[in-house]
């Protein structure tokens, strides 16, 4: 797996303009869209998992009523759909076309909120391929504090067009080095 976020975006582009030249309505590429983004997350934070933790998929941290697209868990970690908050290392938030709308912004922050009363030392990931520069500030603002481990690696300009109009590869770089940190616990 590549960690060059040039390959990984041509790829991602190259994978979604596929997606828009077939007859599907817009609730359905954008499943398609959010599912293969997590996929193809998955296989990047595979190389980053460290050596006593596993990667656990749509699961839920016990007494926080919301479901993780990844969490960071300890080896040792029963299978269980709720996963004791002491067994975890991080949590990931990952999507292809960022949020759409302001509850959603406000819905991620309870959630990061009550990961942090719960487990001070859980490190918190929202990873977005696509944003609005609006939503972008709406976000920063929101989240605050907790933000500081949000990633938007392209504008979504109008949110339509495919290529997106830029990109930021230093958020890239950003995400990679603190993936790396958590390599290293």
């Amino acid at each position: 797996m590549s960690l060059n976020f040039k390959e990984f975006r041509e790829n991602w582009v190259s994978f979604c303009i596929e997606l828009d030249r077939r007859k599907l309505n817009k609730y359905e590429k954008g499943k398609i869209k959010g599912k293969k983004f997590e996929e193809e997350f998955y296989k990047i934070l595979s190389s980053f998992v460290p050596k006593s933790y596993r990667i656990a998929y749509q699961k839920k941290i016990k007494d926080i009523d919301y479901k993780f697209d990844f969490l960071f868990i300890k080896s040792d970690a029963p299978d269980f759909y709720d996963i004791d908050p002491s067994k975890v290392l991080a949590v990931f938030e990952v999507k292809s076309h960022g949020f759409y709308g302001y509850k959603d912004i406000h819905k991620i922050k309870s959630v990061f909120e009550s990961v942090r009363k719960i487990g001070l030392e859980i490190k918190l990931f929202y990873i977005t391929f696509r944003e609005t520069d609006t939503y972008d500030k709406k976000v920063r603002a929101i989240l605050g504090n907790l933000g500081s481990n949000y990633y938007r690696l392209s504008d979504s300009g109008d949110g339509v067009q495919m290529p997106p109009p830029r990109y930021f590869p230093n958020e890239w770089d950003r995400l990679i080095e603190d993936l790396f940190t958590l390599k290293e616990m």
